[in-house]
């Protein structure tokens, strides 16, 4: 088998078997294609005509460790980013060992490729005092040219942004929500993370409140061609680009200077509540992490919160 062929297996057993999202097959799909391309024999001078010709893919068990250790190295000369190429290690570390086990490959070139190390950032966040500057531009909105929809999709970013600082959801699980994933009464919501795997969100009264107003009376003027919550101007689901758009508007109307992007908020969601006092355990369910490791990433509590905890659980604070 080529090396193609196996990466089109490797991507079917994603989404088959392990119920991977379009988002994880589309990057292991990119990573992997661009190492083919890597590996793949280039016509020499000679025989190259006008006409594209389509590269040859290499066998599968013609890889070797000393073939991907270059490609890697290819990478870091070309300056990417240690995460990017950690991405890409990490693709080829679950294909091989895919190939290994499924397509009778006998040894795996990649068993020995050890990931990157990564520097710990600390993620961004909006402050309270931004996240309130935030909000308060939901209640002009945005100027939107249609009239006849204008307080129409007012409505629906209202609803959408402050259901997503209220849950915490990635941008993939806000959009993909349905009419039917929301019980308004108990103020939760069904969410389907990564892995296809469900969980319960919570919301606050406020977010039910935007919820109600966009659904009694806004959502129908759209012309609903799907169940999806949150819609265009065409009834058609709202897209990630979209989203990004109106979100990236209202924080320019909120004269913030950050970077202000859908992580963002999620970020911030985290934050706030850590410095509130919520214990990691819940965070890490309320985000969907499947290992506390990830959520711990948020414990970067300001130097003055860490001064209140001691003061009020040491038995000398006061």
């Amino acid at each position: 088998m080529n090396f193609r062929s196996a990466i089109e297996a490797f991507l079917d057993s994603l989404q088959v078997d392990h119920g991977s999202s379009k988002n994880t097959l589309t990057a292991y799909g990119r990573d992997l294609k661009q190492l083919d391309q890597y590996l793949s024999p280039k016509p020499s001078k000679s025989n190259r005509s006008k006409a594209p010709q389509k590269l040859i893919s290499p066998s599968l068990s013609s890889i070797t460790a000393e073939q991907l250790e270059s490609f890697l190295s290819q990478l870091s000369q070309e300056k990417q980013s240690a995460r990017s190429i950690s991405r890409k290690t990490s693709a080829i570390r679950q294909f091989f060992k895919f190939a290994c086990l499924e397509l009778k490959l006998n040894t795996n070139p990649a068993e020995q490729l050890q990931l990157p190390k990564l520097s710990k950032v600390l993620p961004k966040y909006l402050t309270q005092k931004e996240t309130e500057s935030l909000i308060a531009t939901l209640s002009p909105g945005l100027p939107y040219q249609d009239e006849t929809l204008r307080e129409a999709l007012k409505s629906r970013d209202r609803a959408m942004l402050i259901l997503m600082y209220a849950t915490g959801l990635r941008v993939t699980e806000l959009l993909s929500l349905t009419t039917h994933s929301l019980d308004l009464e108990q103020e939760y919501l069904r969410v389907k993370g990564k892995g296809e795997k469900e969980r319960i969100v919570p919301f606050a009264p406020i977010a039910g409140e935007m919820l109600r107003s966009y659904l009694s009376a806004e959502r129908s003027r759209l012309g609903p061609k799907s169940d999806h919550l949150f819609l265009n101007h065409l009834g058609q689901p709202l897209s990630r680009q979209s989203f990004w758009k109106i979100l990236k508007a209202l924080a320019i109307h909120a004269g913030i200077k950050k970077n202000v992007s859908p992580h963002l908020l999620r970020h911030s969601f985290a934050t706030h509540l850590l410095q509130a006092g919520m214990n990691l355990r819940s965070l890490q369910m309320l985000l969907g992490h499947s290992d506390l490791s990830t959520t711990q990433i948020y414990a970067h509590i300001s130097p003055e919160h860490l001064k209140d905890a001691h003061r009020r659980y040491h038995p000398r604070g006061e």
